[in-house]
């Protein structure tokens, strides 16, 4: 489960300094990238954070379509966790 999460992170860390992805968007993946690092809350409730917060970031529309598809085969690897 870990290692999903670490490939989560290092793909969002990459979106982060995407110089193409709009400023808000990358302010959401930092709150994520946060999330994916707290260790306060069951895993459940984290993965559940997780998708909401990636299902919200795919409805932008000024996300790049690329970035677009790789915040969904995110959400769906979160998904098989």
């Amino acid at each position: 489960m870990n290692d999903q999460l670490n490939s989560i992170k290092e793909m969002l860390g990459e979106m982060k300094d995407d110089s193409s992805v709009p400023r808000n968007i990358r302010s959401k993946i930092n709150n994520i990238i946060s999330e994916i690092n707290n260790d306060n809350c069951k895993i459940d409730i984290k993965i559940s954070r997780l998708l909401n917060y990636l299902e919200e970031i795919s409805d932008d529309p000024n996300l790049p379509n690329y970035i677009r598809t790789e915040i969904l085969m995110g959400i769906g690897i979160l998904s098989e966790v």
